[in-house]
């Protein structure tokens, strides 16, 4: 009987620890596409910059169809309703020549620190890219691209087409 009791308490407890799990916490699905000259862009980084109170910045990366769908760093899926500067990045790697014939010992650290610096990276660059979005995306500063996250679903789909 008290194997019965002690059974029939967890399934209780466990009954209302569930129930308490799908507390809303103001997260709202945000989803959108985003395109360059048309064309769906993959692997861009979409980042929502919260401009007011109560509101979390929030990222996502685009799949190989330009979609996407952004998440704040808290526990929340989703973006909390609110005004956000969106900025949109992407870096296309390209081979560092200059690095591959370091490797091979063809030239000198000193020779290849040179090379870096003609070409304005800086003395700690570990990677050479391209940006193949338009610059001004890709701060918050300089973006024009905005959104707002509403209570509805419907509205929370924001595409963008650079």
């Amino acid at each position: 009987m008290k194997m019965k009791t002690l059974m029939l308490f967890a399934l209780v407890a466990s009954a209302v620890l569930v129930s308490g799990c799908g507390k809303d916490l103001g997260y709202r699905k945000t989803t959108g596409k985003v395109t360059l000259n048309g064309e769906p862009l993959a692997g861009a980084i979409v980042t929502f910059v919260g401009q007011g109170q109560g509101t979390e910045s929030g990222a996502a990366t685009t799949n190989d169809k330009g979609e996407y769908s952004a998440n704040s760093g808290s526990v929340g899926e989703g973006l909390k309703p609110g005004e956000y500067k969106v900025t949109i990045s992407k870096r296309e790697t390209v081979v560092d020549e200059d690095l591959e014939r370091l490797k091979a010992g063809e030239i000198t650290d000193d020779e290849y620190q040179e090379l870096k610096a003609k070409r304005g990276m800086k003395e700690n660059s570990g990677s050479v890219g391209e940006d193949l979005v338009p610059a001004e995306y890709g701060s918050a500063a300089t973006t024009s691209l905005t959104a707002t996250v509403t209570d509805n679903p419907k509205e929370n789909v924001f595409n963008f087409d650079l």
